[in-house]
């Protein structure tokens, strides 16, 4: 633990040196009330100094509230009371209660504590609200007695969406889903359409409405949207035998890799795959009678090329699908296939393959890849598929030493996460009656520019690779060469038992 803090107090020092310029040319935000944080593992502990570096005269101001005390001491340096603390179904809002006022701010950084009950909280408090992803109480995403479509992302994200409805769009602001991804991803799919139309050569364009964005990626032919991730943070102590790691939340993980694999299903796809199911007739949303983490799809990254990785399931998916959407007469018309392919760190990769090989028996050992990192970056990016130019992708790159340079504790994975967090908390500030909304409604070019210092390297590159890429050589498969970008090319073999 010492040597801990020692490290700490050294990273500090050359932080604080590194990062005064960056400070300096950041305009701070005002608010008036107080911010209550729940949950602080690596995403909150990495957004407190965020929080005040973009806001004025938050020190005393916020309140941690965390079932862990593993983020006490990074609180407390942070001008932050901590308070240990177990919100469930029945004592969260009398928990809450005792620190909380109109006008104030909640985010939740949490793991199980449930979105939807936190967001009709402060609406009946008119508070503002932000979390990096939609969650629900435990007992969900892990539970063998929930019909397999009760289990997925779209059935949680479906119950967020009526309940937008029900507060009206003129309530509290409350923005889900804005993390690195869900989050910053939806932002980088708008960038990376005005960046191709623009190098198409076509005229100008400044799309506002969902209808003008959906227009322009039909017209512009993107058949296929691919949110594509590949870590390759890594350190010297290798994984051993009966141990989970990761350089993120190990339960958010592992709840992922348990869930069925979901994507978007676009109307450049012909038939629906064997073993796929539509989660409602007509929505263009596909569930799979199968994890993800044993549902293998290929993607690309710049720096990696051609890779194979896990088809999660994440909110994006869904969000950007439908925000793309072209409907006429109540038919789509128009609709991109979406999809998150993510191979996490090597260490993780194993975990998993391990996770499910136990009979989904969670390891006895867990370990969060944070100070051991010794190198690696995370390279998060949305590669747009289909058109005159086979492939182009558009994200961040963020390399271990940067991440240490902006937040000397944190890695580029929850950098990542920070970076869309602290936008949407600037966004929701200046926006406060906007109502329950996903990333697509916020305002991409604020929220890239909040977010690109930490983010690393923006990196815009097409691609000649296509999935097709050294398939059929060795194992004979059933592709669809003149359409590269289908799923029945995408998949690994396998998918659906064919």
């Amino acid at each position: 633990m010492i040597w801990t803090i020692i490290i700490l107090l050294i990273y500090n020092k050359i932080h604080n040196e590194r990062t005064k310029s960056m400070v300096r040319s950041i305009k701070k935000q005002s608010f008036e009330g107080n911010i209550i944080m729940v949950g602080c593992g690596s995403i909150g502990q990495a957004l407190l100094p965020l929080i005040h570096r973009h806001i004025e005269n938050m020190h005393g101001c916020i309140t941690v509230l965390s079932a862990s005390e593993s983020g006490r001491g990074i609180a407390e340096r942070n001008g932050a009371q901590f308070i240990h603390s177990i919100l469930t179904p029945g004592s969260y809002r009398n928990i809450l209660n005792q620190y909380v006022r109109k006008g104030d701010f909640l985010l939740n950084m949490s793991v199980g504590v449930s979105s939807m009950d936190l967001i009709r909280f402060c609406y009946e408090k008119k508070m503002l609200y932000v979390d990096t992803s939609i969650e629900p109480w435990p007992g969900v995403f892990d539970n063998p007695m929930l019909e397999l479509q009760d289990r997925t992302n779209y059935a949680i994200r479906n119950k967020l969406l009526k309940l937008a409805t029900e507060l009206g769009s003129d309530s509290p602001t409350a923005i889900v889903d804005h993390g690195a991804n869900p989050g910053i991803v939806s932002h980088f799919v708008k960038q990376a359409l005005i960046s191709l139309n623009h190098q198409f050569g076509n005229p100008p364009v400044s799309p506002e409405s969902r209808e003008e964005w959906a227009t322009l990626a039909k017209d512009l032919n993107i058949s296929t949207i691919q949110i594509s991730e590949r870590d390759t943070q890594a350190c010297q102590r290798p994984k051993r035998q009966g141990e989970f790691i990761n350089t993120w939340s190990i339960e958010g993980f592992i709840d992922e890799l348990m869930q069925p694999a979901e994507f978007s299903f676009g109307t450049s796809e012909e038939i629906l795959p064997k073993g796929a199911h539509e989660h409602q007739e007509g929505s263009g949303t596909i569930f799979l009678k199968r994890p993800g983490a044993s549902t293998f799809a290929r993607s690309w990254t710049p720096s990696t090329g051609g890779f194979q990785g896990m088809l999660i399931s994440h909110d994006e998916v869904f969000s950007i699908a439908d925000y793309l959407t072209i409907r006429t007469n109540n038919k789509i018309t128009y609709r991109p296939t979406v999809m998150f392919v993510y191979h996490p760190c090597d260490d993780a990769m194993l975990s998993a393959l391990e996770l499910e090989g136990n009979g989904w028996v969670r390891q006895p050992k867990l370990r969060k890849l944070e100070s051991d990192i010794t190198e690696g970056r995370d390279e998060l990016g949305v590669l747009l598929a289909g058109h005159q130019r086979n492939a182009f992708w558009f994200g961040s790159q963020l390399n271990i030493e940067k991440a240490r340079q902006i937040v000397p504790y944190a890695n580029a994975t929850t950098m990542q996460v920070v970076a869309g967090a602290i936008a949407a908390i600037i966004w929701a500030i200046q926006n406060p009656t906007k109502g329950l909304v996903e990333p697509e409604a916020l305002d991409y070019k604020q929220c890239l520019t909040i977010a690109k210092p930490y983010l690393g390297t923006l990196i815009e590159e097409y691609t000649d690779w296509t999935p097709l890429e050294g398939r059929g050589k060795y194992f004979a498969e059933k592709l669809d060469e003149q359409n590269p970008w289908r799923i029945q090319n995408i998949r690994s073999r396998q998918w659906f038992g064919d």
